[in-house]
């Protein structure tokens, strides 16, 4: 049973050794060089142990580089932090995040049209202004997912839908979002 084992380990590193063997990018449809999105999310995290909840518009520009894209994204909404039981305070959420995207898996059902999955990750940094005066500044990390549909005309016209989870200070939280770009 072991010399199985042994055989088939070398057969598999010797089939990696072959040039061009394992590169599946040739597969995929690259994503555009530039790209311009913009659209709207849902967040909802902690601050200091406390629920926040808010709505954001989101803009982001793009740079693709065959299954990886790099972006840099802009949030700017509204922010509601729980106080109490009964009680919140509303204010200003600001964000801006530098991050990566892969393209993990694409199905193409007909040539101008394709229905994609992304992995991401970004780093940021939250700004949220609280109408009491009260100012809460915070590193974040972001991990998640994305589903797009993306056209392959000259245009490439997409929809994606993000979902993330949300690492800040010791808080954990989600956001989600839709953007349309081009």
């Amino acid at each position: 049973m072991r010399h199985i084992a042994l055989v088939l380990i070398a057969l598999t590193a010797t089939a990696r050794a072959e040039p061009d063997a394992d590169d599946e990018d040739q597969y995929f449809a690259s994503f555009p060089k530039v790209s311009i999105a913009a659209g709207a999310s849902g967040r909802s995290t902690r601050i200091d142990g406390k629920a926040d909840s808010g709505a954001t518009a989101v803009l982001e520009l793009a740079y693709g580089r065959g299954r990886w894209q790099y972006f840099l994204e802009g949030n700017l909404g509204v922010t509601n932090l729980q106080t109490t039981m009964t009680t919140s305070i509303s204010g200003r959420f600001e964000r801006a995040a530098l991050g990566m995207r892969w393209l993990a898996r694409q199905f193409i059902p007909f040539d101008p049209l394709g229905v994609e999955l992304y992995l991401r990750g970004a780093i940021g940094v939250e700004d949220h202004r609280f109408v009491d005066d009260t100012r809460v500044s915070r590193p974040d990390l972001d991990v998640g997912l994305s589903f797009a549909a993306r056209s392959f005309r000259r245009a490439h016209v997409f929809t994606r839908f993000d979902i993330d989870m949300v690492f800040a200070r010791g808080d954990t939280g989600i956001t989600a979002g839709m953007v349309l770009g081009w």
